[in-house]
């Protein structure tokens, strides 16, 4: 079986993540496009049985200066350290950044998406994009 191009697999990726937010596909862009080495950081790469199970990451504010979010995204669940998801308990953008990193991580790895229909608690949550 060939495998699809890398940069094929990253929009359908994106397009998969907008559709289950149910929101526009620019929002996801606006926060793909806003990861790099001086906004997010990689903490932990979480890994076991031959694939990427989740990542700790920092992720810079866009509102407050010098204040950095710490996002841990897996299998079974996410979590952050903004207002947004600790106190509201909302998906926050930090999650988004954070399931657009694990993929890309897992991509870069091991060539294969993260299945999204695996993220059970994506569905369940109030979105906050």
């Amino acid at each position: 079986m060939r495998q699809q191009p890398f940069d094929f697999q990253v929009k359908n990726f994106l397009l998969n993540l907008a559709r289950i937010l149910g929101t526009r596909i620019e929002k996801i862009l606006d926060l793909y496009l806003y990861v790099s080495p001086d906004t997010v950081r990689i903490l932990e790469v979480v890994e076991k049985g031959g694939e990427v199970v989740g990542v700790r990451l920092a992720v810079r504010s866009t509102k407050r200066q010098d204040v950095w979010y710490y996002t841990s995204v897996g299998w079974y669940g996410a979590k952050c350290t903004c207002e947004g998801n600790t106190i509201g308990g909302k998906i926050c953008r930090h999650i988004i950044i954070g399931i657009m990193t694990w993929n890309m991580v897992s991509l870069l790895k091991y060539g294969k998406d993260i299945d999204l229909s695996k993220l059970t608690w994506l569905n369940i949550g109030e979105k906050e994009i």
